[in-house]
């Protein structure tokens, strides 16, 4: 990151706008799109890039690609908690109804997110014993 970008501020009521807008965000899960980038999420909120990723760095503590995976990763666990027979679907099934466009990826950051592989996540679920596991 560059000494510019550290130092630069957002305009508060900006940030808010950017906030409000991220949150709309998540409730339409559009985070689930697997072509999304910062550039469309920005123009979707009417922002542009660089205040975009600032404003999700300070309130979401990630930058953007985490923070989507980190969206993307939760919203696969909940759906698999909420609806047990997701534990039947495919690896790939269960990615591409994330956002991710490959299986592989998907399960190398659920792993990240989560600490265990997608498969044993299934497994805790089949055997209902999900609750020491970390979700968001």
């Amino acid at each position: 990151m560059s000494k510019i970008s550290r130092t630069m501020t957002i305009p508060e009521n900006v940030e808010q706008e950017i906030i409000k807008g991220l949150k709309k965000f998540e409730e339409k899960e559009k985070f689930r799109n697997p072509n999304l980038t910062a550039a469309m999420l920005a123009v979707s909120l009417n922002t542009n890039t660089t205040y975009l990723t600032i404003a999700i760095k300070k309130n979401k503590g990630a930058n953007f690609n985490s923070y989507i995976n980190e969206l993307r990763i939760n919203y696969i666990c909940q759906k698999i908690k909420k609806y047990p027979n997701y534990c039947n679907y495919k690896m790939s099934y269960l990615a591409e109804d994330c956002g991710f466009i490959s299986h592989s990826s998907f399960s190398t950051i659920f792993k990240k997110v989560t600490g265990i592989p997608p498969s044993e996540f299934l497994a805790a679920v089949e055997k209902n014993t999900t609750t020491d596991i970390k979700i968001l």
